[in-house]
């Protein structure tokens, strides 16, 4: 089986309303911060937006 290694490309505003739509649904359980939440869970979007910030 092939792995395709290419990231799909997202626009920069559409990572932002995901994560801030995300936050909205966030409710906290744990110590665990959303940011932290949001890194592990969307990784994709979460990259995408640090190297946009």
């Amino acid at each position: 089986m092939k792995r395709i290694s290419e990231k799909p490309k997202i626009p920069p505003q559409e990572a932002e309303i995901h994560y801030q739509s995300s936050k909205e649904n966030y409710t906290i359980e744990s110590a665990e911060s959303h940011l932290a939440y949001y890194r592990e869970k969307h990784p994709m979007y979460y990259s995408l937006l640090l190297q946009n910030v």
